[in-house]
């Protein structure tokens, strides 16, 4: 079964981009760049994990990451590092990977 993935990054129209991408994949993809999009999120679906996009500053990073913990600390969280070359098109590669490696988990089940 594919998880649902709540994607996290900078820019709403980028993160709605990636997310139509994703879905060519058949993901079930839900997007979020504040705390209050976040926490909706989280309430209102069954996100299986968290992909936090590098377009994001440390410190803005750090805080989603430490807000989602408090409300979903069971949801694995996986931040993208920034690398040279990288555009906001390369969350969709890490992401598509971070799915499959939970279904693998989950199949082992």
């Amino acid at each position: 079964m594919e998880p649902n993935i709540l994607l996290i990054g900078k820019n709403l129209s980028t993160l709605d981009i990636l997310c139509q991408e994703l879905k060519k994949f058949d993901r079930k993809v839900f997007y979020a760049n504040s705390e209050e999009l976040i926490e909706s999120n989280l309430k209102n679906n069954s996100i299986d994990l968290i992909s936090v996009g590098a377009g994001l500053p440390d410190d803005v990073s750090e805080r989603f990451v430490n807000f989602i913990k408090k409300i979903a600390p069971e949801t694995p969280i996986h931040i993208m590092k920034r690398i040279p070359g990288m555009t906001p098109y390369s969350q969709i590669d890490f992401t598509n990977e971070k799915a499959v490696m939970l279904r693998m988990i989950n199949a082992r089940k």
